[in-house]
């Protein structure tokens, strides 16, 4: 395996000033590839211990209902660096869009961009208006040259780690690895020396496949008792590993005095993958528009500014960070560029909701199904098929294109399976359609879901497929 590092020239870029200029903040924001909403002790898992991570969460705000922006990697992360929802950028899954057989495909679908354009303005780049000094450490996932694609983009730092495995052919793991950089980069930008602020994105592999883990950590997992949700020894070592980092990089910041000036946010790109671990009573998860697919553990730890042991369950969602950082920072919007996400600053500072109706999903292909939880899915072949999704209150709804496309559109929403709509504060498990009963409801967001999906210009599928073979 080979090490991927790169950098700019960083440190001694200012005099010793003793406090940062303006007093900007800090942003650390640590991003956890596959790590479910129960994966974790404070969103109550008994089996994985993050003693860690929960230490922090409780010292700070728990986001009780945070969404990633899609069920799979690569476009959560280009929505959190662009802000903008998928339709806006092209990157809708991870590799090719047709997953799966074709003779299984009622449509064919809409082809997927693997890179940001680079008419986009990432969050990198805006905060560089405000002074800020970035790295991007860890998984990319969004460029077919990802250390050109990630310095094109305006990364000062980028050091993507390995490629292969959780382990190089030195026995260094590559969690422990990424953190090293991560702490690396904060010690040699620290601010109080630079006279800059800093970014630090770290998005771990872990908990992602390969499921590998330090052996000695995994044998103590072995010896405790799992469940019939959380049961496996080797992915539970991964997730130590992962609080391990979480400890270290706080422990940096406090050590340098950075803390109270530094705000750490912890998040996932997605559901964890349900062949080892699943999110009950959450339905589904990686690959899945149900709960368990889409929400996400997360804090926000920032000493002197969040009240610990705060909770907020107003719906976030990762295209919100853009302009959350961007108002920390006290940066500007750059001009004439779209931002689908809200500062949840006012939230983190104790709000009880921010200004917004909605939120929205956009997924035009298709994700095959895996060995675990194919009793979640609509049918045994797919995670998902085309789906575009809304959140508005407690109600969600989905509506799933091949019927809609096929089967008669909203002339025959009545007798087909194009939409599921379900009350999460009285059914969070998404068990219970009321898209037959509740017809009103349906029919405004039906109404409100379209009309974001013109707004966008999201491509939907709506050519059908003709290898598509009917066995029913």
């Amino acid at each position: 395996m080979l090490a991927i590092i790169a950098s700019a020239a960083l440190a001694g870029t200012g005099c010793n000033t003793g406090n940062q200029p303006e007093n900007k903040p800090n942003i650390v924001f640590i991003l956890i590839d596959d790590l479910g909403w129960k994966d974790v002790g404070f969103m109550g898992s008994q089996y994985y211990e993050t003693p860690g991570i929960d230490r922090l969460a409780r010292g700070g705000m728990i986001f009780t209902q945070a969404y990633a922006n899609a069920s799979n990697s690569a476009p959560t992360r280009a929505c959190l660096l662009t802000g903008q929802y998928t339709p806006r950028h092209g990157l809708f899954t991870v590799s090719n869009s047709d997953r799966g057989k074709a003779e299984d495909r009622r449509l064919i679908p809409v082809i997927n961009s693997e890179e940001i354009s680079p008419d986009k303005i990432t969050i990198n780049e805006a905060l560089k208006s405000s002074g800020y000094i970035s790295a991007a450490i860890g998984k990319w996932h969004i460029g077919l040259n990802p250390i050109q694609h990630s310095f094109d983009i305006g990364f000062d730092r980028v050091d993507l780690g390995y490629k292969g495995g959780h382990f190089n052919t030195d026995g260094e793991y590559l969690t422990d690895r990424l953190t090293d950089e991560a702490i690396k980069f904060i010690k040699e930008n620290n601010p109080k020396v630079t006279g800059k602020p800093f970014f630090l994105c770290l998005s771990h592999h872990a908990v992602h496949t390969p499921i590998q883990a330090k052996k000695d950590i995994s044998l103590k997992y072995e010896q405790k008792p799992g469940d019939d949700c959380h049961g496996n020894s080797d992915y539970a070592a991964m997730i130590e590993s992962v609080d391990e980092s979480v400890a270290r990089v706080n422990q940096t910041l406090d050590e340098l005095g950075l803390s109270e000036n530094s705000i750490l946010i912890f998040f996932s790109d997605n559901g964890g993958h349900g062949t080892f671990t699943c999110q009950k009573p959450l339905r589904g998860g990686k690959g899945m528009f149900y709960e368990g697919g889409i929400r996400e553990p997360m804090f926000v730890y920032w000493p002197g500014t969040v009240k610990p042991g705060s909770v907020c369950d107003f719906p976030v969602i990762s295209t919100d960070f853009y302009p959350t950082f961007l108002e920390i920072a006290g940066a500007e919007k750059p001009d004439d560029y779209i931002l689908d996400g809200v500062s949840i600053l006012p939230l983190i500072k104790g709000g009880k909701q921010v200004e917004r109706k909605s939120l929205f999903w956009h997924f035009p292909g298709y994700l095959e199904a895996y060995s675990g939880l194919k009793e979640d899915s609509r049918d045994t072949l797919f995670r998902t098929r085309p789906v575009s999704v809304i959140r508005k209150g407690d109600w969600k709804l989905l509506l799933f294109h091949e019927e809609w496309i096929l089967d008669g559109g909203r002339d025959k929403l009545e007798i087909s399976n194009a939409v599921e709509l379900y009350n999460l504060q009285t059914d969070i498990g998404e068990r219970i359609n009321l898209s037959k009963t509740e017809q009103k409801v349906r029919d405004e967001l039906l109404d409100e879901l379209l009309g974001w999906v013109k707004e966008t210009n999201a491509p939907v599928p709506e050519e059908p497929n003709p290898e598509y073979v009917n066995l029913d």
